[in-house]
């Protein structure tokens, strides 16, 4: 079941302020270390004007024992804040009780949840399965909670379909030896290409005034002075 905090529209969790207003994933913390963490996916809506209370539907997507939770829950914090801090947005943290996901990262958070969760999956094979997780780039792990959630999504269907094979995948290796799923030989770039529809906020005017501004400091010492 759902926790709800009333009158409480900002949370910890990652890029997701308000998960009764935004389509995104919510995960449980436990407080007891013997609790399960489970993970939903919300389609969070705005209310009608007749609904004095509304409560968005809810998927229960999976259930994992808080010891494993506690071995991955680092690594996909920092996964998640680099992407954050690229994107200039604001860092997000683990938190006891509720804690919303925007979309995407919600999705790539169930791939690794999903492939740790089964009983057979040792604390080692977890740490395993974050090295292999993080070897895939966003994209990659779109497609494969795409495909695992078409068929096996469910929070009971452990171990079924795709999420066996999320399982076998990610967990393969040893903590020596990682086997990446997501490295291969040939990667490159492709050469860059002029943007057409760049436009620069320097005009050319502004840029003639500093290059004298400058070429004067270069011959005399003075500071310049930008209009």
């Amino acid at each position: 079941m759902i926790e709800t905090n009333k009158g409480m529209r900002v949370m910890s969790g990652f890029d997701c302020a308000d998960h009764y207003l935004e389509h995104c994933y919510l995960v449980q913390v436990p407080r007891g270390p013997k609790d399960d963490v489970h993970v939903f996916e919300v389609f969070g809506r705005r209310p009608k004007e007749t609904e004095e209370s509304w409560g968005p539907e809810a998927i229960h997507r999976a259930n994992v024992v808080k010891a494993k939770w506690d071995a991955i829950s680092g690594e996909i914090r920092l996964e998640f804040n680099r992407r954050l801090k690229s994107e200039r947005k604001k860092a997000g943290s683990w938190s006891l009780g509720n804690n919303a996901v925007q979309r995407l990262l919600g999705k790539e958070l169930l791939v690794l949840v999903w492939a740790v969760e089964g009983e057979d999956i040792s604390i080692e094979q977890c740490e395993v399965a974050i090295r292999n997780w993080i070897g895939f780039k966003p994209e990659e792990r779109w497609w494969l909670y795409t495909m695992t959630a078409a068929s096996t999504g469910y929070a009971h269907q452990t171990g079924l379909g795709w999420r066996g094979a999320l399982a076998k995948a990610l967990c393969f290796g040893t903590k020596q030896d990682v086997f990446s799923l997501g490295s291969m030989m040939g990667r490159g770039q492709l050469p860059p290409r002029r943007n057409d529809d760049f436009q620069s906020d320097r005009n050319s005017e502004r840029t003639k005034l500093e290059s004298a501004a400058l070429k004067a400091i270069a011959s005399n010492g003075t500071t310049p002075t930008f209009a």
